[in-house]
C-alpha cells in the first residue's frame, strides 16, 4: 500500500548514484521561490532519485517498497527523517503512481478540506487554528492522492506541525482518522488587499482556473516524461470537475485569523448542507 513506503537508512557513506549536473533534460531541479535549487531529481536503472546536496540522498522505486536515505556524514537522522516526510514521501509516491499537491488539510464532516497555495501564503497557519477547533488535522505541506480510489481519495501520512504556535514537535496520527479519506473541497489561498471592512472572500473557483491552479502547486517527479505529464493533467482536470473548488482571499493578519477561520467554517458548513440535499 501507498502509505507503507517506509524510510531505511543506509550504512554507506556515499550515495551509489551520483548528483546530476544542471541544466539537464533528464533531470528535475526543485527551487526556492527566490530560485535556488535545493534539490535534484533523477532515475538510474529504474530507481528514482532526489539529492538534497549538504543533506542526504534518497532512493526509491517499484521494487525497493521503501526510501532509502543515505545522509550527509554530519546530518542527524532526524533531521533526514523531517525532510523525508516533508518533501520526498509525497514526490515519491507522485512517482510511483499516486499524484500529490502542495496543500495542508483538515477531516470534517464534509470529507478533507484542502488548502493549497504557494509557501508562505498560510496554508498550515490556516489547518492548524482549524484543528483547535476541533477539526482533525489531516495534513501539514502535502496532500497525495490515491489513483486507484473511484473518487477522489487522499491518503493519512505522518506529518510535524510547524507554524508559529506550535511545537514542532511530531504529530502522531489520529486514531479516530481511518487511513483514506475521501476529499470534500478544496480551497486556492491568495493573499490579497482587500477593500472594505471584510478580511476575507470566498467563491467559486471556475474548472478551468481550478485546473490551472492545481497543475501550479501539484508535485510532480518527472516533468520529462509526456505520458506521465498526460495522466496528471488528467487526474487533477477530473478532481477540478467533480469536487467542490473554492478561492478563498484574506488579508495577510494573523490577528485577522479567527475571522478567516469563521469564513472557512461557513462555507464547509454550506458544502456540507448541499451535499446532503444532493444525497
Amino acid at each position: 500500500m501507498l502509505e507503507h513506503l517506509e524510510l531505511s537508512f543506509s550504512e554507506d557513506t556515499k550515495a551509489p548514484s551520483e548528483i546530476p549536473e544542471m541544466p539537464s533534460s533528464t533531470a528535475q531541479a526543485w527551487r526556492t521561490a527566490e530560485g535556488a535549487v535545493v534539490a535534484l531529481g533523477h532515475t538510474v536503472d529504474g530507481t528514482h532519485w532526489m539529492h538534497w546536496p549538504g543533506l542526504a540522498s534518497f532512493a526509491f522505486g517499484a521494487r525497493h517498497g521503501r526510501v532509502i536515505a543515505y545522509p550527509t556524514r554530519s546530518v542527524g537522522r532526524r533531521t533526514v527523517r523531517d525532510v523525508y516526510q516533508r518533501s520526498v514521501l509525497p514526490v515519491a509516491l507522485q512517482a510511483l503512481g499516486a499524484e500529490a499537491l502542495h496543500a495542508s488539510a483538515v477531516h470534517t464532516r464534509l470529507g478533507v478540506v484542502g488548502f493549497f497555495a504557494s509557501s508562505e501564503t498560510g496554508k498550515s497557519t490556516l489547518a492548524f487554528e482549524l484543528s483547535k477547533r476541533g477539526h482533525a488535522h489531516w495534513s501539514d505541506d502535502s496532500l497525495v492522492f490515491d489513483r486507484s480510489c473511484a473518487s477522489a481519495t487522499v491518503i493519512r501520512l505522518p506529518f510535524r506541525v510547524r507554524v508559529r504556535g506550535s511545537s514542532g514537535t511530531p504529530r502522531p496520527p489520529t486514531s479516530t482518522l481511518p487511513p483514506r479519506a475521501a476529499v470534500g473541497a478544496l480551497f486556492l489561498l491568495e493573499r490579497a488587499q482587500l477593500v472594505g471592512r471584510e478580511p476575507v472572500r470566498i467563491e467559486p473557483l471556475a474548472a478551468g482556473e481550478a485546473l490551472s491552479a492545481l497543475l501550479t502547486h501539484a508535485h510532480c517527479f518527472d516533468v520529462h516524461s509526456a505520458g506521465r505529464r498526460t495522466r496528471m493533467i488528467q487526474f487533477f482536470l477530473d478532481l477540478a470537475a467533480n469536487v467542490p473548488m473554492r478561492r478563498l482571499q484574506f488579508r495577510p493578519s494573523l490577528s485577522e485569523l479567527p475571522i478567516v477561520a469563521n469564513a472557512v467554517e461557513r462555507a464547509i458548513t454550506a458544502l456540507e448542507g448541499a451535499a446532503d440535499r444532493n444525497s
